[in-house]
């Protein structure tokens, strides 16, 4: 008898540990399926601001265009912006009040883009509601950021992610949140890379070659050790080189064709910033001077984990080249020189033939519109999907926003409408 019960006993116990194991199990996979859920909604969320702030940059420019058909163009950014809202916005419950509220502003904004493009221009009143817009898109913005906030911090405190239909405690949300819109290290940094370089000399370097043209380039005097790297194909076929310093390493990447430096990066970073970035800029400019690279000219630079990243552009005369840029990096304790990238320079940069302007630049900013306050003007090359163009570069302000207008020198038509901002690396116009 004693036997009988003790089986009962060890069947109930291990019933037991099967249901707790089950239970576990369930447990697990139920939060699993939760984390996965909030993985949704926040790239959901994600998806939806940056779509905001593109939306945003559009409207800008769309107002401050002066040509019809940039106009257009801009208003179908809009336009495709605020279906890509909608589409991403559905996968998260409605029931949230920036849910909610982003969704219907977003069905407004498709309506009235569509509804501007239907018309031949731009009425002051058109104008006026454009700039209303501009400001309820950073409002929306700002509630998505909050929103996306509160999805991190319910779930690290083990509640829901978003208020349930009708929820009374549902607490709303300050649209003034101010966010970084478009990052880029200055203007047509992406220039066109078509056909073969047309900077590179004729004559074939070996690898022995690289590794003294190399040493040379940094500086012999710096130099500890230089030996081969990982070569490299592509459109600039080049040998690669290691170099170690005293206290860093490079890699360097010297072009088969001609011996020039297509890039030099250093493997790690983080310097104390005990240089100005003036510092540096100065530095850098003697470099390429030094480097046989003159007549450059600063555009924009950047600055992250101690080091200055400086763009130059080439110039013929007075006109900027854009197309013909190279990107300097200075470590900011030293203001040495310990990054280079000369891609856009190397595929580009040939002398181009007279440059001479049909409008005046009086004409051409005429053309920029009489919202945008413009504080200076130059002479630019721009690099299209057509080819090169030359062009007049005013730079203005609006509403307390700095923008870079691009107008045609022969035609008056306007290229490029670019809106600066200023991002977390401390991007500026220098």
């Amino acid at each position: 008898m004693k036997h009988k019960y003790l089986l009962i006993l060890a069947v109930l116990v291990l019933a037991l540990v099967v249901a707790v194991g089950i239970a576990a199990r369930s447990e697990n996979r139920a939060e699993r399926l939760e984390a996965r859920l909030r993985e949704v909604y926040d790239g959901a969320v994600l998806s939806a601001l940056r779509q905001m702030e593109d939306m945003q940059i559009a409207l800008s420019k769309a107002l401050l265009s002066d040509d019809r058909g940039a106009e257009a163009q801009y208003l179908n950014q809009v336009s495709m912006g605020a279906a890509q809202v909608q589409r991403s916005l559905s996968l998260l419950p409605l029931s949230h009040t920036a849910t909610q509220s982003a969704v219907k502003f977003a069905n407004q904004l498709a309506d009235y883009a569509s509804a501007l493009l239907k018309t031949d221009a731009l009425t002051e009143q058109d104008a006026a509601t454009l700039g209303t817009l501009i400001s309820a898109c950073a409002d929306s913005a700002g509630a998505l950021t909050q929103a996306r906030q509160d999805v991190s911090d319910q779930a690290l405190s083990g509640k829901t992610s978003f208020y349930p239909t009708g929820s009374q405690t549902d607490p709303g949300y300050d649209s003034a949140v101010a966010y970084p819109t478009l990052i880029y290290d200055g203007p047509f940094s992406d220039a066109r890379e078509t056909g073969p370089a047309k900077a590179l000399p004729d004559q074939a370097v070996t690898q022995e070659d690289a590794l003294q043209i190399a040493r040379d380039f940094v500086g012999s005097d710096r130099v500890v050790s230089a030996a081969p790297g990982a070569e490299m194909g592509g459109a600039i076929p080049c040998w690669g080189v290691n170099l170690r310093l005293k206290d860093i390493s490079l890699q360097a990447a010297v072009t088969r064709q001609g011996g020039k430096i297509l890039f030099l990066a250093p493997d790690s970073a983080d310097f104390a910033a005990n240089k100005s970035v003036e510092e540096c800029r100065e530095n850098a400019l003697q470099f390429l001077e030094s480097r046989g690279y003159e007549h450059m000219r600063a555009t924009y630079f950047q600055v992250y984990q101690g080091v200055a990243v400086i763009s130059f552009a080439a110039t013929q005369g007075e006109t900027l080249l854009y197309p013909d840029l190279i990107k300097v990096q200075c470590r900011m304790d030293t203001a040495q020189v310990v990054g280079w990238e000369a891609r856009n320079f190397l595929m580009n940069h040939t002398a181009r033939g007279l440059m001479t302007p049909n409008l005046t630049k009086e004409e051409a900013q005429a053309k920029v519109g009489g919202r945008l306050n413009i504080a200076s003007s130059r002479l630019c090359l721009i690099p299209t999907d057509a080819g090169e163009k030359l062009c007049y570069e005013f730079q203005g302000e609006y509403a307390g926003h700095t923008y870079l207008s691009y107008i045609n020198a022969d035609t008056g038509r306007q290229e490029q409408l670019l809106k600066v901002v200023e991002g977390a690396a401390g991007l500026e116009a220098v």
